[in-house]
């Protein structure tokens, strides 16, 4: 595994040379007793994705120390967000006080904002750290055909998915009646999941496009913080530059703001005499009432997207050192 953590770091031209050293295996021919080349044969793609799912689950749960910071942390933050919100989603603001309604509802939206934050951060993070030192293994194993690419992300895949849905019923549920939030429960909890995964997905594709953790690490700011500009959590859409408000929508931390939002600031949950002010919030935000499902679609194509991007560089990384 050091070797091949090195061997990543080397560019195509300076690992070549050394694979061009390579002898190819040779095995002794049936007919005359002459030696022939021949590629190792890969198992049935079903047999390939049991032992690769056994092992994934086999480490998720040997790796205890992993699950309790995840859990903790959701946990804590979770705690934190709840405790600072305090019952802020049953206040409306006072009557005829423009003011105290705007702060109301906008300290409302902050809560829902900070959570969809916290769920991008919390599954982007374990990725980024975990997946650098499994790719050595993944190489090693890949380069001598125990296993194809498609095998070994359906396998993380299947485990990743519901690890992080777990955690953000978690940090859901702790939230949801501390704050006082209005929604379907279910429906918020399947907002922050679905950026959840996208998030995983894109840190285990930066993970794959780039030569060490360390680089990964580096390079996730320019990933994920971006997002929040485009949120509405520090400046609503109407008020960004028209040439730069299209970027919002490549963000998959704006759709999630998006479903979260519509959940909780359903018009049958809203008094009537705020109508107006959330429809407002609404509108300067670039969020239309009845495109859920579009939300929901976009942030599933994303995390199907990303997964095959990985895939595909993953395949190309691997190919250099067969």
């Amino acid at each position: 595994d050091f070797v091949m953590n090195k061997l990543q770091l080397l560019s195509d031209s300076e690992i070549a040379p050394l694979t061009k050293t390579v002898t190819p295996r040779k095995v002794k021919s049936s007919i005359g007793g002459s030696t022939r080349t021949r590629k190792a044969r890969k198992a049935p793609f079903m047999l390939q994705f049991k032992h690769l799912f056994l092992r994934e689950v086999h480490q998720f749960f040997r790796d205890k120390e992993t699950m309790k910071a995840r859990a903790g942390m959701a946990l804590f933050l979770s705690l934190i967000v709840g405790l600072v919100f305090w019952q802020n989603g049953k206040e409306w603001g006072t009557d005829n006080d423009r003011e105290d309604i705007f702060t109301s509802i906008s300290a409302h939206r902050g809560a829902l904002v900070f959570l969809s934050i916290n769920a991008m951060f919390s599954s982007a993070q374990p990725s980024l750290l975990v997946f650098p030192t499994e790719r050595p293994v993944f190489i090693r194993e890949h380069t001598s055909g125990t296993y194809g690419t498609t095998a070994y992300m359906l396998a993380k895949t299947l485990v990743d998915v519901p690890a992080n849905f777990a955690q953000c019923t978690l940090s859901v549920l702790i939230a949801y009646w501390m704050i006082g939030f209005n929604g379907n429960f279910l429906f918020i909890v399947c907002g922050l999941f679905l950026l959840a995964v996208v998030s995983s997905s894109m840190s285990i594709l930066l993970s794959a496009a780039v030569a060490s953790g360390e680089e990964a690490m580096n390079l996730s700011p320019a990933t994920f913080v971006p997002q929040i500009l485009f949120s509405g959590f520090l400046i609503s859409s109407k008020n960004i530059a028209v040439w730069m408000r299209w970027m919002q929508w490549l963000a998959p931390l704006k759709y999630s703001v998006n479903i979260v939002l519509l959940s909780d600031f359903h018009h049958s949950a809203v008094p009537d005499d705020r109508q107006d002010d959330v429809n407002e919030l609404l509108y300067d935000n670039d969020i239309a009432k009845d495109a859920w499902w579009i939300y929901v679609c976009i942030l599933v194509v994303m995390f199907i997207g990303f997964r095959l991007i990985a895939s595909f560089v993953l395949s190309l990384r691997a190919k250099k050192f067969a």
